[in-house]
Formats: C-alpha cells, structure tokens, sequence
C-alpha cells in the first residue's frame, strides 16, 4: 500500500475528492493527518501527500505544502481559486490543481510527482550489490551497515563506483578526486585505497582492484573477468 497522507480535508467537498482518488487507485491508503504535522513525521509516515488548500486554514496551504516538500514528501496541492497563495510550485517535488478539478486530475499529478520522486532518488543512489552510497546524505552502507569513511575516502569510493571496470591511473585520481588539494603525489592515493580496502573489501568480495602498473578500477560485484 501507498500511504497518502490528507491535510485540510474538513468539508464534503474534500471527502468526495478523496472518495474519487480512493476509488480510482485502491493500492493508496489515503489517511487525514493534522495540518500542524511535522516534517519529520510527514518522511516517516507518507509516501505522498495531498493537500486541501481551502481547508488549511488563515495560514494558508503555504506551511504543509512546503514542509512536506523539505521532507522529500511529494504532494499535490488543491487550490480554490486561480492563485498560488505563496505556493513555490516550481519546487520538483509540488503539482498544483486549480478547482475544480477531478479526481483523475489529482491522481495524474500525484502520480506524477511521486514518480519524478523515486527517479531522483534512484539517482541519489549507487548501488553494486550489498555496498550502497547515497550522495544526498554522503553516507556509504555495507550490508545494511553504514562505513565510516573520511571525506576523501568517500569522494575515491564514489569516482570509481560511478565507473565501474574502468581503470584509472594514480595521476588521473589526483587530477579527478583531489585536484589541486593534496600533498605527497600518487603515493596519496596508494594510502587511501589501502584505506578504503580495510573498510569494505571482506571475504566474498575484493571491491577495488590493482591493475599492476597502471592504477585501480572499481569491480561490481557478479561481474565476470
């Protein structure tokens, strides 16, 4: 099930809407929650939100929109008129309908946006088998287990799980990862490598390999020789 979550649906008109969205897409279970709703809870307990604008209140839909957007929530917004009303519906993760509407209009765009939502998180992400690192949150995890990792550590495991197989010389990952900010010429990446090998490589799987007397590439697992 896909849980939506309602705010400002406190009249008929609101509770037909969802009666229609509900109807056309029985996997959503579409759930009233308090407009006042932190973001936080929003992330944890929604995978899409819509919003009644009339419903919301003297502050206006602006707050709920907004905060479910800053939670990566995506969420459509019901508008009673013609305006925005301090909506920033240029934000990827915000569609706006303007009443009246359909509910198959309401679908489409949530639909819409909580696509565009899961193509950018699939983006965010690089994966080769149990190893995942998530660029938005710079974090790498190995079997579920998050790895400690120093800044430059992190940026080598990215560059060359962004480019699997390809073989990279010591001169090129200077040039690519540290730039001009580093110290102690191609041995520096000889360090972090050994680094990086003590924290992810195991027993079933050696992630980073030395090509002798060019450099190293990054090797996915189940890929054959």
């Amino acid at each position: 099930m896909t849980t939506i979550a309602l705010l400002g649906f406190t009249d008929s008109d609101s509770d037909r809407l969802a009666a229609g969205v509900g109807a056309l897409d029985s996997s959503l279970e579409l759930t009233k929650l308090s407009n006042d709703i932190s973001k936080e809870e929003l992330a944890s307990d929604a995978n899409g939100v819509i919003v009644w604008a009339a419903g919301t209140g003297l502050g206006g839909p602006s707050g709920p929109v907004h905060a479910a957007a800053d939670a990566g929530v995506p969420v459509v917004v019901v508008m009673p008129t013609v305006s925005l009303n301090g909506v920033a519906a240029d934000r990827a993760e915000i569609e706006v309908c303007f009443l009246p509407c359909t509910p198959e209009e309401v679908l489409l765009r949530l639909n819409t946006v909580i696509s565009q939502s899961v193509e950018t998180e699939s983006i965010s992400l690089i994966v080769h088998g149990h190893l995942v690192i998530d660029s938005d949150r710079y974090e790498v995890t190995l079997r579920g287990r998050k790895v400690d990792l120093t800044y430059k550590e992190y940026e080598l495991l990215k560059y060359l799980a962004s480019n699997p197989e390809r073989v990279f010389s010591r001169e090129a990952l200077l040039r690519s990862v540290w730039e001009y900010d580093y110290f102690g010429g191609t041995r520096t990446v000889d360090v972090h490598i050994r680094r990086l090998r003590s924290k992810i490589d195991d027993v079933t799987h050696h992630f980073i390999e030395t090509q002798w007397n060019v450099g190293y590439r990054f090797r996915s697992p189940g890929t054959g020789d």
